[in-house]
């Protein structure tokens, strides 16, 4: 197992040839990522992933240049429930991405730049990993596939198909990195600092959901590791505690505007209100493949029994994985190190089964960790089935360990052979990421929506919300109308729900007459624009209404009177 202390400076020494190995392993993985999931020709008129997720991320890839560009305040929009607005640092606004893919954004669309930053996510998280596995082990093989093992884990298959804050996870292998090194003593006190601030900053501007969990993560990783240390080598554990502590004010200045704003929305914040026990793992989704796999394929009819959806049933590893994990434990069982990964990995597998165990559905009476975590600030909103990331990478670890471990050649081809076996049990299932078409609409193109509505018009779209792909429509008007409602995740507290509901769904109540007056008055919506695949329920009782309305290019334009024409009953 990897030892707490440093193996020389000649061990993280980076030559011309280590820095060769890197690139072809990264290029190893972009292949890969490529023939999985590049398969769309149309990179500008298709997105990877499916529903409006997606689309959702293709509009904060757009949000963050236009608001900068138009000197709009980029951390809070009017342009999506007008007039409020929302504050998006309460979103998935993803503002380090977007300013990163600035340049392929401004060349080529938003459309494309999601595209990239998508095929890209698995390679550099592969990519992220083989390099922590390469300064454990310093096997380039087995480094190689212990990169696989996390960048095209079943957790990240499933959040490709539309969480693009979820997928890129390359920094979790970094940040571990930097705490490994620093404990050996391969990296000094300020380097380490300046290093973790950093990442931990870019990671806030990705996913903060994702950094809350790390630094959970991260703690329970420290203390077990302290409990199984002998107490005489436990000195830099402590000092690791102390320059991460060191490093947080650091990270605080860094992220000043980004969090000033997380307290400003503190009050109106839009919670998930998600029951944790509808997102936990099963303990035989560990064995059983789900449709993103294509051994999914045999046992699809077993997986829908599980909690969740596809993009949050994470949690399969493949017996072949498991198998040689459970070897390399039992060979190693006598170190201290070795024993502080397996009860880190079996601790963080437990977390993501949520409070209490449930088998198929099925809610067990038996409380699980997840209990603790259930009122704790930021952590309660996430889903537990998604601490199977830091389950897929301590697998991944184990992985490359137990592969450079191999002492002759015929034992390193035996393990190989075991580590590809473990590899097709992960391939991925090409019709679960089959592209999706981009939502054009033809009155959305181009300046036709200023020559019909005039000026910064503000409307309502139908389909509703996340129902439609209204977030889209708005980014192929150039942001020429600004939205009474939109899709960046959970409805504003202060909106009624009742309302929304009848929008969302077209199930209306008798009142729904005066429900949707009310909504257009609040919001000062100057058109109702009604899409195709609107619910004909809608579509019908607002075409009963007696406002000016005409079809446009398949888009039926409804005039909303002036706000003292409006009579409420």
């Amino acid at each position: 197992m990897f030892p707490l202390k440093s193996r020389g400076a000649s061990y993280v020494r980076t030559t011309a040839s280590h820095k060769l190995a890197c690139l072809v392993a990264l290029l190893i993985y972009l292949v890969l990522a490529l023939c999985y999931f590049g398969t769309s020709g149309a990179w500008t008129h298709h997105y990877l992933g499916e529903g409006n997720d997606p689309v959702s991320f293709v509009w904060y890839i757009h949000w963050w240049p236009f608001a900068i560009q138009h000197h709009l305040n980029p951390f809070f929009s009017h342009y999506v429930w007008h007039p409020n607005g929302v504050n998006l640092s309460w979103t998935t606004s993803i503002p380090f991405v977007a300013l990163l893919l600035w340049p392929i954004t401004a060349a080529a669309g938003p459309v494309m730049a999601f595209n990239v930053v998508s095929i890209m996510a698995p390679a550099l998280s592969a990519w992220t990993a083989f390099l922590l596995a390469m300064y454990l082990s310093r096997r380039w093989l087995s480094s190689l596939f212990a990169g696989y093992f996390f960048g095209f884990s079943s957790y990240e298959l499933g959040q490709l198909l539309g969480h693009l804050n979820l997928d890129l996870i390359f920094l979790v292998p970094v940040a571990v990195l930097l705490c490994i090194a620093h404990v050996r003593g391969d990296l000094r006190r300020y380097t380490f600092v300046a290093a973790l601030a950093l990442v931990l900053t870019i990671q806030l501007g990705i996913a903060t959901e994702i950094l809350a969990s790390l630094c959970v993560f991260g703690a329970i990783a420290w203390g077990i590791f302290l409990l199984f240390t002998h107490p005489s080598q436990r000195a830099p554990l402590w000092r690791l505690a102390k320059d991460i502590a060191i490093t947080a004010p650091v990270v605080l200045i860094l992220t000043a505007p980004y969090l000033i704003y997380m307290v400003k929305g503190m009050a109106h914040g839009q919670p998930f209100h998600t029951s944790p026990t509808a997102y936990s793992a099963d303990p035989l989704n560990l064995l059983v493949p789900t449709r993103v796999s294509l051994l999914g394929r045999v046992t699809s009819g077993w997986a829908e029994k599980f909690a969740g959806n596809a993009s949050e049933q994470g949690a399969y590893l493949g017996l072949p994985l498991l198998v040689l994990m459970i070897w390399y434990f039992r060979d190693h069982y006598r170190d201290r190190v070795t024993k502080a990964l397996l009860v880190t990995t079996c601790a963080l597998a437990l977390m993501s089964f949520g409070p209490r165990l449930q088998i198929e559905r099925h809610i067990t009476w038996l409380r699980l960790p997840w209990h603790l975590f259930m009122k704790a600030p930021l952590v309660s909103e996430a889903l537990p089935i998604r601490f199977m990331m830091y389950v897929a990478l301590c697998a991944a670890m184990v992985a490359g360990l137990w592969l450079s471990d191999a002492k002759t050649r015929t034992q390193m081809a035996g393990r190989v052979a075991i580590a590809l076996l473990a590899i097709v049990t992960l391939l991925p299932d090409p019709a679960a990421f089959a592209w999706t078409p981009w939502p054009a609409q033809a009155f959305f193109q181009g300046d036709h929506i200023k020559q019909v509505l005039g000026k910064d018009p503000n409307v309502l779209i139908l389909p509703f919300s996340d129902q439609g792909p209204g977030m889209g429509w708005q980014v192929d008007t150039g942001m020429a109308l600004t939205q009474a409602a939109g899709y960046l995740g959970p409805d504003p507290q202060q909106e009624d729900g009742d309302t929304l509901n009848e929008l969302r769904h077209g199930e209306l109540s008798p009142d729904f007459k005066n429900h949707l007056q009310a909504f257009c008055l609040s919001h000062n919506v100057d058109y109702i624009l009604i899409g195709p695949k609107t619910p004909a329920s809608l579509t019908n009782a607002i075409s009963g209404l007696p406002w000016m309305q005409h079809v446009d290019r398949g888009v039926v334009v409804v005039n909303v009177p002036p706000m003292s024409a409006l009579s409420l009953r």
